[in-house]
C-alpha cells in the first residue's frame, strides 16, 4: 500500500494561535490534517526520508481559515445571480435602473433583486407597487430589503402569491396604504412567506450556485462556515439534499455546518440523523428568531426607536413560545442560536436560557445569541454564566451607525451596539459575522470594524467598544471554532487538526488598525486544498 505524499508548507510566517507554539515556519500536512509544524528542520527531521512535495510561499503571513459564525450561505447561493440593488445604485431610480438591465439580461420569469436600503438611499423610503410596476407590469419583480426581514413587490408579484388587503399572515404584515391597499411592502413572515413560493432552481442549478458561493466566502479566507437556518426563506429539503450531494461528490470547498429551522431539525432527530455527518459537512444546532430588524424598526426594544418613540418593534413568538423551544432542544443537548437584535428580544432570550441551564446543568452545547445587537453589561454577564456566545455584527457600526445614532436608536443606545470591548472586559469568548447575503462576505473587514469602530460619516461610534486586532483575529478563528463544535479542529493550527489555513500579503496584528480592511488574500487553503489563489 502506497504511503500518501506529505505537502510541507514553508517560507512564510504561521500564526498558530496555539499556545504551545505561537508562531512556527514550518507545516507539514498529511491527509488533509496537520502532522507537524515548527522550524524546518523540526518538520524535515520528523518526517525522515518520506515522500513529501515542498510549497514555498513566498514570505506570506499565515492564520488559521477563518470560520464565519452565522450567515445565510444557501440564501446567498440564491441570489448570487440577482440584481444588487444596494446603496451603489444611488437612488431608488437607480435601483428601477438595475432591475431593467438584469431582467434585459434574463427575458424570462421572476425579475429579481436584493439589497435595498431605504434608509441609505437619498429617497429615504421604500420600493412600492408603483415604482416596480414601472419595471414590468407582466412579470412579477421582488427585491429583498438589505436586512431580508422585509421586501417589496409589483402588483403582478402581489396578485400570484395572493396577498391583497385581507391576508392575515400571523407576525407579518402585508403594508397597507390610507385605502387599503398594498403598497407593495411586506414584513417579516409575510415577506418570507413569499420568498418561500418563488420558483425553484434545478438541484443542478443549486449545486452550482453553492460552489458559487463558497468559492466567494473562500476568496474571503473563509474555511469553515455557519448556515444560519437552512430554508429559512425556503427550500430546506433543496438546500440540505445539495449540501449533502456536493459533500459526497467531495465538492465541497469549505466546510459547512447547518443550522436548521424546527421542523426541520425536528425530522433530523426523528430519522436519528442528528450525528451523522463527516469532516465537510455536519448537522448543528436549531435555529430560531425572537425578533426583526433595527433598520427595519423590527427589532424588539425596550425603548421606543428615537425618531418613532411610539414603536418598540416586535417579538415573533411569545416569551413562553421561545423558552418552551429553548427547554426542548437544550434538553437533547442540542446547540440553540437565536436570532436577537433588540434589548427586550434579548432579555426573554437570555431567561430562556438560564431556565434550561438550571434544569439540565450538565447540558451545556455551544448556545449562541446572534446579534446581540443592543445587549446590556448584565445581559453579556448572565450569558457568560449560561457558556451563551454572541456573536456580533460589528459592520453595523460602519454601515448603519450614524443612522442608528441619528435615525434608529440616538446617541447613547447607537454608542453601544455590538458591544465587543464589553464582551473582551468580561473574559467570555464572542465571534463576528456579516449574515451574508446583507453584507458580502468579509472577515478583515469586519475585524477592522470592530477594531476601529468608525462610522461611513467617520465617526468613532463608543470608541470604549473597541477590542484589539488580536482580539478581531480570535473570533473568526479560536472563538468561532467554539460555535461549531470544532475546538481542537477548527480555528487553531496545531498538529491532529484540519489543514484549514489562510494566506495573507502581511500580518493583521502588526498592521496600522485602519488599514486591517485593506490585507489581502492571498489564497485560502482547506484540508490541504488549495481552494482559492489570487
Amino acid at each position: 500500500m502506497l504511503e500518501e505524499k506529505r505537502t510541507i508548507y514553508a517560507g512564510a510566517r504561521f500564526i498558530t494561535l496555539d499556545g504551545n507554539r505561537p508562531e512556527v515556519e514550518c507545516l507539514c500536512v498529511m491527509g488533509g490534517r496537520i502532522e507537524c509544524l515548527g522550524s524546518r528542520e523540526e518538520v524535515l527531521a520528523s518526517i525522515g526520508s518520506a515522500a513529501h512535495e515542498l510549497v514555498d510561499l513566498g514570505g506570506a503571513v499565515v492564520y488559521p481559515g477563518f470560520i464565519d459564525t452565522h450567515s445565510h450561505l444557501s440564501l446567498f447561493s440564491n441570489m448570487v445571480n440577482w440584481a444588487l440593488c444596494g446603496t451603489a445604485c444611488g437612488s431608488i431610480a437607480g435601483v428601477l435602473e438595475a432591475l431593467r438591465a438584469w431582467a434585459g439580461k434574463n427575458p424570462e420569469g421572476w425579475i429579481l433583486g436584493y439589497g435595498y436600503d431605504d434608509t441609505g438611499l437619498p429617497d429615504t423610503r421604500h420600493l412600492t407597487r408603483e415604482d416596480l410596476d414601472s419595471v414590468s407590469t407582466h412579470r412579477p419583480v421582488m427585491v429583498a430589503h438589505t436586512s431580508l426581514h422585509m421586501g417589496s413587490f409589483n402588483s403582478r408579484a402581489l396578485e400570484l402569491l395572493g396577498f391583497d388587503g385581507k391576508a392575515d399572515i400571523p407576525s407579518g404584515e402585508v403594508v397597507l396604504d390610507a385605502s387599503g391597499i398594498p403598497t407593495g411592502l411586506l414584513l417579516e413572515n409575510a415577506f418570507f412567506k413569499a420568498i418561500e413560493s418563488l420558483p425553484q432552481p434545478s438541484p443542478e442549478q443549486v449545486m452550482e450556485h453553492m460552489r458559487q458561493a463558497m468559492h466567494c466566502y473562500a476568496s474571503k479566507g473563509f474555511t469553515t462556515f455557519i448556515d444560519g437556518g437552512v430554508g429559512a426563506a425556503g427550500g430546506p429539503r433543496e438546500f440540505m439534499q445539495a449540501y449533502m450531494e456536493l459533500t459526497r461528490r467531495g465538492q465541497m470547498a469549505i466546510r459547512g455546518c447547518l443550522q436548521l429551522l424546527p421542523a426541520e431539525m425536528d425530522k433530523v432527530l426523528e430519522a436519528g440523523m442528528r450525528d451523522l455527518g463527516s469532516d465537510w459537512l455536519r448537522f448543528g444546532g436549531v435555529k430560531l428568531f425572537i425578533d426583526g430588524s433595527i433598520q427595519g424598526f423590527t427589532a424588539a426594544l425596550e425603548e421606543g426607536y428615537h425618531t418613532r418613540p411610539g414603536e418598540f418593534g416586535c417579538m415573533l413568538c411569545t416569551p413562553e413560545e421561545l423558552s418552551e423551544q429553548v427547554m426542548r432542544y437544550h434538553a437533547k443537548n442540542i446547540q440553540v442560536a437565536i436570532h436577537t437584535n433588540g434589548d427586550r428580544a434579548a432579555e426573554v432570550v437570555v431567561r430562556a436560557f438560564e431556565k434550561a441551564v438550571e434544569r439540565y446543568p450538565g447540558h451545556r452545547p455551544p448556545h449562541m445569541v446572534v446579534h446581540a445587537q443592543t445587549v446590556t453589561e448584565e445581559h453579556l454577564r448572565r450569558m457568560k454564566a449560561c457558556g451563551v456566545i454572541p456573536t456580533f455584527f460589528a459592520r453595523h457600526v460602519e454601515v448603519w451607525g450614524d443612522r442608528h445614532k441619528n435615525l434608529f436608536l440616538g446617541p447613547e443606545r447607537a454608542a453601544r451596539i455590538d458591544p465587543c470591548g464589553s464582551a473582551v472586559a468580561l473574559g467570555m469568548p464572542f465571534s463576528l459575522h456579516v449574515d451574508t447575503p446583507v453584507l458580502p462576505p468579509s472577515a478583515l473587514e469586519s475585524m477592522s470594524a470592530a477594531v476601529n469602530r468608525v462610522t461611513s460619516g467617520g465617526e468613532v461610534l463608543g470608541p470604549e467598544q473597541r477590542i484589539s486586532a488580536h482580539e478581531a483575529v480570535l473570533a473568526y478563528t479560536r472563538y468561532a471554532a467554539l460555535c461549531c463544535g470544532g475546538e481542537g479542529l477548527l480555528g487553531r493550527l496545531s498538529p491532529g487538526g484540519f489543514a484549514d489555513f489562510v494566506v495573507l500579503d502581511r500580518c493583521i496584528e502588526e498592521s496600522d488598525p485602519m488599514s486591517i480592511r485593506d490585507i489581502k488574500v492571498c489564497a485560502t487553503y482547506c484540508g490541504g486544498r488549495r481552494v482559492y489563489e489570487a
